[in-house]
Order: structure tokens, then C-alpha cells, then sequence
């Protein structure tokens, strides 16, 4: 456990071998000179207190989603991490990083908890490490962070029926689909529903098309490409699933209000 670990975990000192300088374990766990890690602002690791990393804050946000208040966790979340300050050497930034992946990941464990919903748990888990997992610029990361962020917050915290979990479904499937030629109907023929009846349990349950959902999923890979800067925009298209160019610029800039070829000069200035 961590100074990120769950609201109303109780207080304990974790020790490891001692070695010289701090480290990092994997994702959230940061360690001391001492090998101690202590629960409480007082004993957070340097470079957690050198970004301002408040877990009082964090806390509090997941009170709201422990209340059933997704929207309002969301909402907390994304103030503690635009409070944060810019990391001033490699280090930092690479905690910086790695907390806000550590933030969006205890966040996707408790959206995705339920049994049914596992499929979509992994493909998020995945998709995170992709977009985080490579060291960005801190707005990159920001950017990044708060996309992931009003994807998880925004599917919203209510109790699981057949026609939740058949949404829930759908977009697991299309997460780890989309470069395909995956549509509305083929989404419908994985689950063996009609395609009208899985159209309107879509938009019910999440208040957007499942086109426009596939678009999106599309769109947010072609930027993470874009970023890593070695393929022309035209084999960008093609691996996030578009056979026509001009279909993936219409919806790129419909997305995001600007050309891949501008997105990918900002990206550039950005790292």
C-alpha cells in the first residue's frame, strides 16, 4: 500500500531492505532513504510534496464515489491533479506519471468492479498503460490524464441490468476491436442482438452513439500515435481502423478541433 491506497485503509509502516536514494515500485509505491513508507502528509515521499500532492484531496474524492457520486469524484480528481506542480527534473516527472496513473487505475478497479464488467476493467487497464506508460510532457500527461478521466467519470456509478452490462460489453469489445472494421453491426452479431435494439441500449446507457463511440476509441489511439511521431498520418488511419483518409480527418477534427498534422506539431512542441 501507499499514500494512494483507498480511503479508510488503516495506518501501517511497510519496510524493505535499506539502499541508498529513494526508488519506485511499479506504479504509487514510492520509498525513502529509510525503506519506510507512514500514512499521513507528514511522511509522504519528497517528490510527492515537491508536486503537491495532497492525499487528503484524493481521499475526499473517493469518499464521493464510495457514496455512489461518480460525477462529483470526477470532478475532485481533476482539481487535485490541475493543482499539481510541473516536475522540475526526470525523476519527478516520471512520478508524476506514474501517480496519475495510479490514480486513474484505482479509479478504473472501482468503476469496473463487478464481475460482468471485467472485460472493459482489463481493456481500460491496458489502454492506460499504453497512454501513460511512455513519458510525455506534464500538459501531455495532464491531457491524457483528463481524457481517461471523463471516460471513466462520465459512464457514471448505477446498478448493473441486462441492458448496462450489454453497453458494457460493447465497448469492451470494440476497445480491443477497433482497428478493425468493427460497426454497429458487427458489434450487434458479437452479441447476438439485432442492430436497432443494441443502437438504442447504447444511447440510453451512455448517452452517445456506438458509432460515435468506435470514432472516439479511433480517434484517441490516433493521437497517442501520432505523439510517438514515427508513422505518416496516412498509416495512422489505417492501423486505428479507417480504409478512407478522408473519413479519419473528417472525425479527427470533428474530435478534436484541429488537423492531425496540427495535433501532431503540438504534440511535438509539447515533448
Amino acid at each position: 500500500m501507499s499514500a494512494l491506497d483507498p480511503p479508510g485503509t488503516c495506518p501501517y509502516t511497510h519496510r524493505v531492505p535499506r539502499r541508498h536514494g529513494p526508488r519506485t515500485l511499479n506504479i504509487g509505491l514510492f520509498l525513502e532513504d529509510d525503506g519506510l513508507i507512514r500514512r499521513g502528509e507528514s511522511s509522504l515521499p519528497g517528490v510527492l510534496r515537491r508536486l503537491g500532492y495532497d492525499p487528503a484531496r484524493e481521499s475526499a474524492a473517493f469518499a464521493h464515489l464510495s457514496g455512489g457520486d461518480l460525477e462529483s469524484c470526477g470532478k475532485e480528481l481533476w482539481s487535485l491533479v490541475r493543482g499539481l506542480k510541473s516536475p522540475t527534473s526526470e525523476d519527478d516527472a516520471r512520478a508524476y506519471a506514474q501517480l496519475l496513473h495510479d490514480v486513474l487505475q484505482k479509479l478504473n478497479r472501482r468503476v469496473h468492479r463487478a464481475t460482468d464488467q471485467q472485460p472493459l476493467y482489463q481493456a481500460t487497464r491496458v489502454r492506460l498503460i499504453e497512454h501513460l506508460g511512455r513519458s510525455g510532457s506534464p500538459e501531455q500527461i495532464r491531457r491524457v490524464f483528463r481524457r481517461e478521466l471523463r471516460r471513466l467519470a462520465g459512464g457514471g456509478q448505477r446498478p448493473s441490468s441486462p441492458t448496462h452490462r450489454m453497453a458494457v460489453r460493447a465497448k469492451a469489445y470494440i476497445e480491443t476491436t477497433y482497428e478493425q472494421r468493427t460497426t454497429l453491426s458487427t458489434v450487434a452479431e458479437h452479441l447476438n442482438v439485432s442492430s436497432n435494439y443494441l443502437s438504442r441500449v447504447f444511447r440510453r446507457e451512455t448517452g452517445m452513439t456506438l458509432t460515435s463511440f468506435i470514432q472516439r476509441v479511433r480517434i484517441d489511439h490516433a493521437r497517442r500515435l501520432l505523439a510517438d511521431g514515427r508513422e505518416s498520418i496516412s498509416e495512422i488511419a489505417y492501423r486505428v481502423g479507417y480504409r478512407n483518409y478522408r473519413d479519419f480527418y473528417r472525425n479527427f477534427v470533428k474530435q478534436e478541433n484541429a488537423s492531425p498534422r496540427q495535433v501532431r506539431e503540438e504534440l511535438s512542441r509539447a515533448g
